[in-house]
């Protein structure tokens, strides 16, 4: 694999084998002014919701030409012409001039150093599939989604990569962690993490991406990074379940507490490693979803208590901890754990409803007692 490319990016790397790894960066080491790097470089981002959109401003402000696919052309024009994205409550914000939009993947995606997938997660892998002759195969594809893929049960990115969607190698990352668009967009300073299988994938995105108000950092731990972000999101959702039921701070320590271990213990079964979880892929993001009132996962466990239907609910809105806890439930079970992991249990019960919220507490306040 040589990718990015050395013409466009000011970045070579050579992978003949996995451990025979050839770098050349030319960037600075430096925080200067706003952009980590010297080096200027084409980002496409695939899909213009409110963080697709928050990644295109965080790269544009590096002075990157950016360009986002979006399937309404309304956005585009709005995009190209006015500098606004009128949905997603992004139409508050004046986005850098350097930032354009097509609805032609094709175009989006030409000469790019960089794919940022921003897309839902339950529709990634057929939008690979239908679009992998035009995507190269030896640019980065680095994927904010933050979910499992339901109809295989799997890591979004088996699916990505697997039949189901490109069908191939390709360089791939995962960027996680916690990161609000609204608050990005804002320019309130936030830390994420970016994982990839090969580090000099992990520091390219990090230094191109990194400034003074958006701090990324590395590892290799694609795993962790890929579960920290999805299997917190049905945490978030019962925790949203509980401020509906306003039982108070005591409780809501509780569970975001005894979730952390939960979130631990599957994504360690599963081959992450504790330190990214204990880090802004896995508590980072678990902290931001479960107190913070702009989450859909907590908001959607909210209004579930407050009696709407699941259906309509997700009619409007992505929810990704509705198909991940799902998905956590069988990862759950192929790692021995069906019987350790009762907050996950609980909430995958009350969204597919084999339980009811009333029955909640005394599933998981009943449950017999033993040492922390």
């Amino acid at each position: 694999l040589t990718t990015p490319r050395q013409s466009r990016s000011g970045l070579s790397v050579s992978l003949s084998h996995p451990s025979h790894v050839h770098v050349h960066l030319t960037v600075n080491t430096k925080l200067a002014g706003n952009n980590l790097s010297d080096a200027t470089v084409k980002i496409c981002v695939l899909g213009a919701g409110a963080f697709g959109t928050a990644m295109a401003t965080v790269a544009a402000r590096n002075n990157h030409e950016v360009v986002i696919y979006a399937r309404d052309q309304a956005v585009v024009d709005s995009i190209n012409n006015d500098h606004i994205n009128p949905k997603y409550k992004m139409e508050t914000f004046t986005l850098p001039s350097n930032i354009t939009s097509t609805t032609n993947v094709a175009e989006a995606v030409a000469g790019a150093g960089l794919i940022m997938h921003a897309l839902p997660a339950q529709k990634s892998p057929d939008f690979f599939r239908e679009h992998k002759d035009v995507i190269p195969d030896d640019v980065i594809i680095c994927s904010t989604a933050k979910g499992l893929y339901l109809r295989s049960k799997c890591l979004l990115s088996e699916a990505i990569l697997g039949p189901d969607g490109l069908d191939r190698a390709q360089p791939m990352a995962f960027l996680s962690g916690p990161s609000f668009a609204v608050q990005i967009m804002q320019e309130m300073p936030t830390a994420v993490v970016v994982g990839a299988k090969f580090m000099p994938h992990a520091v390219a995105i990090q230094r191109w991406l990194s400034s003074l108000s958006f701090r990324v950092y590395t590892t290799q731990d694609t795993v962790g990074v890929e579960l920290g972000g999805a299997l917190k999101n049905p945490l978030a959702v019962g925790a949203g379940m509980i401020e509906g039921l306003g039982l108070g701070i005591n409780t809501m320590a509780a569970l975001v507490t005894r979730a952390t271990k939960e979130l631990m213990k599957l994504c360690t079964a599963m081959g992450g490693k504790a330190e990214t979880i204990s880090g802004l892929a896995g508590i980072g993001d678990l902290m931001l979803t479960a107190f913070g009132d702009l989450s859909r996962n907590r908001t959607c466990g909210m209004r579930i208590i407050q009696g709407e239907k699941l259906e309509d609910i997700l009619a409007t809105t992505t929810v990704e901890g509705v198909p991940t806890a799902e998905v956590a439930m069988h990862f759950g079970q192929l790692c021995g754990l069906q019987d350790e992991l009762p907050i996950f249990t609980a909430v995958a019960g009350i969204l597919a409803g084999t339980m009811k919220p009333e029955e909640a507490q005394q599933f998981l306040m009943g449950r017999p007692l033993g040492s922390e």
